[in-house]
């Protein structure tokens, strides 16, 4: 596309607005923030679900001034929330491919492998379990399959770095490792790839949603910051200049690639594919294509903050990196198994996470994984979090080493801005479990049973699900509806363990990437519970080769139940009070 309609920037153009109506919290644009809280002030917010806006840090705007959701969650915010997504339950696994990425990089595992003609400076045991620790991300949670795998990759080819120096045997040897074990990843995990099904509908360009500098910064900022005095300390402590000209050269090169590369796949839609180029379009919030091409380069530039905080990280980590390698340090056998600081040396590994991090956060500027939202909000979310999770091990290594290396006047100085740093971090998790907790004072009491609410609210459901967990296997049938997402809907199959027709349909949708597989499954339901016919209803039940028919309180709030079929075909296997399950003969 070479242009299109120029439009309102929305965000930018509160800072040309009156001064009555323009201030900082205005200018930040984050939900809610922007809106006057309640009077009277006080320290504890209370607005409803405050702390949800945590993981709606970032706003983007198309080009028409439509706001468009983005998901930018963190560690703590998952847990604080209970969320138990393959993001979250594959970080373990995340954790140890870290470590073993260390592990080879401070010459664990040292040893050879000779695998389909290839030679690998790796044992067979760490080998083998490098491969079952990058198979299990890919089953846990297939987003994290490629950061790690390139964490892992980087720190080999840095452990052959320090051993022989520089050449470009050094990308053979990335290739030589990354093929047979990918391919070993891959066989050990098979039965999961069989029936393996995605929702990633390949790349898109992303031509007109920059990252704000400020929103980038609340996000990551202490992160940042002790990242940025970590690379000032490596600057000030090395006698070697670090390389400049690589580190600035490289940086802006990449970028530029993406940039260009963005607008290569705009223009080779709208030649190729002009039905896709034309509903990409008006997606954009461009009517027309005349002056695209200037509306959102100079969207982009109104909003550099963001992109030149990652462009100065990843010049920063390529100069030091370029220069470390060029000095090979610690090429001496004897001293390599020395355990000092000046044997094994921490800064390139520490220079990887860093250099990784920055990489997943600059590419959904300018690429997203194509999926059933239509934007980047499912790239950022993933992608930022496994940056997180790089650039906290590599801010936390910076402190650790910071605190005791300083001299005493800087590191006084940097004492009182770790304090001042961890003061502003620890508001958010501090003032949200208060929130959450009800000032520690939990009305119910503490629990860690997630099925402990049943009890009050559901207390006949609840004695039914204990009596599913020791009843035989069979599927289950029970009530949903269009909008049961986040709400009291197939608690009974969550539960139990139970496989049912149907659960949360927009959930379902997500996870499988559409919804042809709930076909009919839901009006197939509600013509179960409603029929008097039993021949219906036998038909719906041998579809989905029912055992247990379920008839509780919200089934009986979702649909018209006519139970007399069930009364008279099927046996009534459990009851108590309101809820009655039929057992399928």
């Amino acid at each position: 596309w070479p242009s299109a309609q120029p439009s309102d920037l929305r965000p930018f153009d509160k800072l040309r607005a009156g001064s009555s109506t323009f201030n900082f919290w205005t200018w930040l644009d984050i939900k809610d923030l922007s809106l006057l809280p309640a009077q009277p002030l006080g320290w504890i917010p209370d607005r409803y679900l405050w702390w949800w806006r945590a993981s709606r840090v970032l706003q983007d705007y198309d080009l028409a001034g439509v706001w468009h959701e983005i998901i930018d969650e963190f560690p703590f915010f998952s847990y604080l929330l209970g969320d138990l997504h393959p993001h979250v339950l594959a970080m373990p696994f995340g954790l140890l491919a870290i470590a073993a990425a260390l592990n080879l990089f401070l010459g664990g595992w040292r040893g050879e492998t000779s695998l389909f003609g290839l030679r690998l400076f790796i044992n067979r045991s760490g080998f083998f379990v490098t491969a079952i620790i990058l198979g299990g991300l890919a089953f846990l949670n297939t987003w994290d399959i490629l950061a790690y795998t390139a964490l892992i990759m980087g720190a080999y080819v840095l452990a052959r770095l320090r051993e022989r120096g520089w050449s470009w045997e050094r990308l053979e040897d990335f290739f030589a490792l990354g093929l047979p074990l990918g391919v070993l990843a891959l066989l050990l995990y098979l039965p999961f790839y069989v029936s393996f099904s995605s929702q990633a509908g390949g790349i898109l360009p992303n031509l007109i949603y920059p990252t704000r500098g400020a929103h980038l910064w609340v996000m990551f900022g202490a992160l940042l910051v002790p990242i940025f005095a970590l690379l000032f300390y490596f600057w000030r402590g090395e006698r070697r200049p670090a390389n400049w000209l690589w580190g600035i050269g490289l940086a802006l090169g990449l970028v530029f690639f993406l940039w260009l590369f963005s607008w290569a796949m705009g223009w080779f839609a709208e030649l190729r594919l002009p039905e896709f180029a034309a509903s990409f379009l008006q997606s954009q919030g461009a009517t027309t294509a005349r002056t695209f091409f200037a509306s959102a380069n100079l969207k982009r530039l109104s909003y550099a903050g963001g992109l030149l905080t990652l462009l100065a990280l990843l010049a920063l980590a390529i100069a030091f990196l370029v220069k470390t390698n060029a000095k090979r340090l610690a090429t001496d056998e004897a001293n390599f198994h020395q355990p000092s600081a000046i044997a094994i040396s921490h800064q390139p590994f520490v220079l990887l996470l860093i250099l990784l991090a920055s990489l997943l956060v600059l590419a959904p500027e300018f690429v997203y994984l194509r999926d059933q939202f239509g934007w980047r909000m499912n790239t950022i979310f993933k992608f930022y979090y496994q940056a997180w999770t790089l650039w906290s091990l590599a801010a936390a290594f910076g402190v650790a080493l910071m605190l005791t290396n300083l001299r005493r006047l800087w590191n006084g100085l940097y004492n009182i801005g770790l304090v001042l740093l961890l003061f502003a971090a620890l508001t958010y998790p501090t003032l949200s479990l208060l929130t959450k907790t009800n000032d520690f004072n939990p009305p119910f009491g503490w629990t860690l049973d997630g099925a402990a609410h049943l009890e009050r609210e559901y207390p006949a459901d609840a004695d039914a699900i204990r009596w599913l967990q020791t009843a035989p296997y069979g599927v289950i049938v029970e009530a949903t509806t269009p909008d049961a997402s986040y709400s009291d809907y197939a608690h009974i199959s969550t539960y139990t363990g139970l496989p049912t027709v149907l659960g949360w349909p927009m959930h379902e949708g997500q996870w499988r990437g559409g919804y042809t597989e709930q076909g009919t499954r839901m009006d197939d339901i509600q013509r179960l519970y409603e029929t008097s016919d039993w021949n219906t209803a036998q038909a719906v039940l041998s579809q989905y080769q029912v055992r247990y028919v379920y008839v509780g309180t919200l089934e009986r709030v979702a649909y018209r139940v006519n139970e007399t079929k069930f009364q008279r075909f099927l046996h009534p296997v459990y009851q108590n009070g309101n809820v009655t399950i039929y057992e399928v003969p």
